[in-house]
């Protein structure tokens, strides 16, 4: 996903009447690189206020109430979408900079009709977290610390796949269909660790980014900015 900046041409004729330096390459590059910080600004504090933002509570979550934020938006495990921003191009020439967000998440969370996340590899479920603990976890499911194991554990009457404590994998037993399930026939719930799941739809989401307008603002008035410090150096 790309997001290009062009400089209104109305913007650049107004500025080059009063700033004749604008035909000095190196001040076009000046300006052109103000755009683009104005743009990537613009981005990380949008992103930075998504963070801030409370999580939408799924369903597997209704019994445990809001997890902790795993840091989507913004955060320093080099996976966030702040992190993935980059500057791809910039063409004083043309007054044009490309601004690359290498985020295959919020490519996903930017298409008008999402095709539902599945798991990849020969996996046959998604692990959902179902506990704090496992929301912060960073790892695979598989490698959650104190080990998991497969079990049925019960959530809103319906028995569903699961990934329970190893520590207490001991106090579930065979059922029919060869199911494991809580052996003293009560949910087991506050031992699930991940919830399993085949697949998971999520929506467009219109706010992925910050609007067109905002956009426009941040750069136009980064722009102004390096328009007015270049006319006061020169």
């Amino acid at each position: 996903m790309k997001l290009e900046i062009d400089i209104d041409d109305a913007q650049i004729k107004a500025a080059a009447k009063s700033v004749s330096f604008l035909e000095d390459r190196g001040n076009r590059k000046t300006v052109i690189e103000a755009a683009n910080e104005g743009l990537v600004n613009a981005l990380r504090r949008h992103f930075a206020a998504r963070e801030k933002e409370p999580h939408a509570i799924g369903w597997w979550m209704l019994n445990h109430g809001d997890l902790p934020k795993r840091y989507f938006w913004r955060g320093t495990r080099g996976t966030s979408v702040s992190e993935k921003i980059r500057t791809t191009l910039i063409s004083p020439d043309r007054l044009q900079t490309t601004v690359a967000i290498d985020s295959p998440a919020l490519a996903h969370k930017l298409e008008q009709n999402p095709p539902p996340i599945k798991p990849k590899g020969g996996r046959k479920y998604l692990a959902i977290p179902a506990n704090p603990v496992a929301a912060q976890w960073s790892g695979m499911a598989r490698d959650f610390p104190g080990g998991v194991r497969f079990a049925y554990s019960r959530l809103f009457g319906h028995w569903l796949p699961a990934l329970v404590a190893a520590s207490n994998y001991k106090k579930y037993k065979k059922a029919k269909r060869n199911r494991l399930v809580a052996s003293d026939g009560k949910s087991g719930e506050n031992e699930v660790v991940y919830w399993l799941v085949h697949k998971v739809q999520t929506r467009h989401d219109p706010r992925a980014l910050p609007g067109p307008q905002d956009q426009h603002a941040a750069v136009s008035s980064a722009v102004a900015a390096a328009l007015r410090a270049l006319s006061k150096g020169g």
